[in-house]
């Protein structure tokens, strides 16, 4: 088994409010929700070097060499998810939140494992709709002239 280390900024990405979104949809109406969350959100991803380590049900947990690309792309997410509840009807609208922290995680089975996971799953846990919130870690390492 290949095991080894590496800093990274994590991001968590998820809808905000899915479960009970989910109690009011269809089957079919859920499958179209996530496939316009990912058709939306992978490609942004891909364009800040991010990684898409997996898809959690509404959740995305990704990896990013640079705290910078993370906000930036972060920023870019909510600005993409913004666009589409433009045009949407207010019962296809997905409002995400993002969470990032960053620090030494061990990588093994193309999955990531350790505290900074954790903790940026906590901060995931607190954020508000629309929102991107970030630990003091990421923000002291990000170019804030570019964020």
């Amino acid at each position: 088994m290949d095991i080894r280390t590496e800093n990274l900024t994590i991001l968590f990405v998820d809808i905000a409010g899915f479960t009970a979104t989910t109690s009011r949809q269809s089957r079919v109406q859920n499958a179209k929700l996530l496939e316009t969350f990912d058709k939306t959100l992978v490609p942004i991803i891909k364009g800040f070097k991010g990684k898409v380590i997996k898809s959690i049900g509404d959740a995305l947990l990704l990896t990013f060499r640079s705290p910078t690309d993370a906000m930036l792309c972060a920023m870019a997410l909510q600005d993409a998810m913004h666009d589409h509840n433009i045009h949407a009807a207010d019962s296809e609208g997905i409002h995400i939140r993002v969470a990032a922290h960053l620090g030494e995680v061990r990588i093994a089975n193309k999955d990531i494992f350790g505290e900074p996971v954790n903790v940026a799953a906590r901060i995931e846990g607190v954020a508000p709709a629309n929102e991107i919130y970030l630990s003091e870690a990421v923000y002291m390492a990000m170019n804030k002239a570019e964020v």
